[in-house]
């Protein structure tokens, strides 16, 4: 199970870093802060908005996963 914020969401939602299932795959192998710093990466190298149009450069972003 997952839940994610939209700053988290980002991965899939605005920069198309992977499908739903590779963000659960890699909250599975390797953790929430992993899956935020991808987002975190791309964030920080799109500062300006300009390749992914966004209403803030940056924005909260959790992520919970729970294997049940």
């Amino acid at each position: 199970m997952a839940a994610v914020t939209d700053g988290a969401s980002r991965f899939t939602e605005r920069f198309g870093l992977g499908s739903w299932s590779d963000a659960l795959r890699l909250l599975a192998e390797s953790g929430p802060a992993e899956l935020i710093a991808q987002v975190r990466v791309v964030e920080r190298a799109d500062a300006r908005c300009e390749r992914w149009p966004r209403g803030k450069a940056h924005d909260d972003a959790s992520a919970l996963y729970a294997r049940i």
